[in-house]
């Protein structure tokens, strides 16, 4: 005998939608007639993914591609699904954990967008940000291009409590040239970026930014680390970090710069309570032009075919009481995603596709992406913090782009 299934009562029809673990599963129930349709829109504020696995917004694809439909990566499920999403084409993107994906369209407007729900908050223009202008740079396309690769050298989202509300908060890290680099914050309410003083951290230079008990943490490349209370972001003024910067210095940071051809990147990344450094390696070599370790000549051609590739990670834990980095080996039951994106921490407990103790990568040598074209992106895969091992968790065509190689962000309604 046939079910009618609208004929279910929408009290219970809402407690299934609220226990269902997956977008896709939601979409799927959505779609089954018009009465579970309006109880899924009705209540899909409510409704949270469990656990809330990142998934990977892949390049731009512009040939033939009328519909600008781009892929998304579903980790937890390898699924890929196609949605039109033209908002994201001809822009630069970073993720977040709240849904968001952060844009910096060609006109340097700045915006979040929900490309699961299509909504989207407007920022200030980030082109107010570069004074320091070139009149040989900031003519055309070349001017551009680099703006979008390069100018914001990081994005971060907050989500924070300001006047007794919840508020979306953009931080961006740029280069303004005389000072590498720079942070400003706005709210989506504001009409200009607010500059975050750096005077007082000397020559080193913030690399990352997390949020964690109502606070906003920076790290620095020599691995000390500064805040700001939320409170200072309530004031559209110039505000002060303090310091909370550790007794002694990883050992490891003191070398890195000695090393030969080598490029690295810096994370943090908020796990609970906890505050973890993540030191990322990079052999950069020139597929045309082999080098030993004894060769003095670090520099390399711009015409040369750049080869780059991620061979290894080392995590630390700051210990609160006494301000140590201490490595470690095993950071628990969750992964880690760091990247071209705010970086994350996921709990691998009900996420069939994640590996614990693991760390999920994604290309961000944006200053190499001028180069050619086809290795932007190539650089992503799963390290094994325990057994030291690299694999590949996605590795098609769909991965390249000049300005934005696939990123993470956490899906949400």
């Amino acid at each position: 005998m046939a079910v009618d299934w609208s004929t279910l009562p929408l009290e219970l029809v809402a407690d299934i939608v609220l226990k269902l673990q997956t977008f896709q599963d939601f979409i799927n129930f959505s779609a089954v007639c018009r009465s579970w349709n309006r109880v899924s829109a009705s209540i899909k504020h409510l409704w949270r993914v469990k656990p809330e696995v990142p998934w990977l917004l892949l390049a731009e694809n512009t040939q033939d591609n009328p519909d600008c439909v781009r892929k998304i990566f579903n980790l937890n499920e390898n699924k890929s699904y196609s949605l039109n999403l033209p908002e994201t084409f001809g822009t630069r993107c970073w993720g977040s954990a709240y849904g968001w994906l952060a844009l910096v369209d060609r006109n340097f407007d700045i915006q979040l967008f929900n490309p699961i729900n299509k909504g989207f908050l407007s920022f200030p223009n980030v082109g107010l940000l570069h004074t320091n202008k070139d009149d040989e740079t900031d003519v055309g396309e070349g001017y551009i291009s680099w703006f979008l690769r390069c100018f914001v050298v990081r994005l971060t989202v907050l989500k924070l409590s300001l006047n007794g509300q919840s508020e979306y908060v953009i931080v961006i890290m740029y280069d303004n040239h005389e000072v590498m680099e720079s942070l400003a914050f706005a709210r989506h309410v504001d009409q200009s970026w607010t500059t975050i003083s750096l005077k007082e951290i000397g020559e080193t230079m913030v690399v990352d930014m997390v949020a964690m008990d109502d606070n906003l943490f920076a790290l620095c490349d020599d691995g000390s680390v500064i805040y700001w209370e939320v409170k200072d972001f309530n004031d559209l003024k110039l505000i002060k970090p303090q310091y909370y910067s550790p007794t002694a210095r990883v050992e490891i940071l003191n070398i890195l710069h000695v090393l030969f051809r080598q490029v690295n990147s810096l994370y943090m990344v908020a796990t609970g309570r906890d505050l973890l450094m993540v030191l990322r390696f990079k052999n950069e070599c020139s597929k045309s032009d082999d080098y030993s370790d004894d060769s003095s000549d670090d520099s390399y051609d711009e015409d040369d075919d750049i080869f780059y590739k991620t061979i290894g990670f080392q995590v630390y834990k700051l210990k609160l009481e006494d301000k140590r980095w201490v490595k470690i080996d095993d950071f628990g039951e969750v992964a880690l995603f760091v990247g071209g994106s705010s970086s994350m921490c996921v709990s691998v407990e009900y996420a069939q596709g994640l590996q614990r103790n693991c760390i999920y990568f994604t290309d961000d040598e944006y200053e190499l992406w001028r180069l050619p074209k086809e290795h932007g992106g190539h650089d992503m895969g799963v390290y094994d913090n325990k057994e030291n091992k690299i694999w590949p968790f996605y590795k098609r065509e769909d991965m390249h782009s000049l300005y934005c190689p696939p990123i993470f962000f956490i899906p949400q309604f």
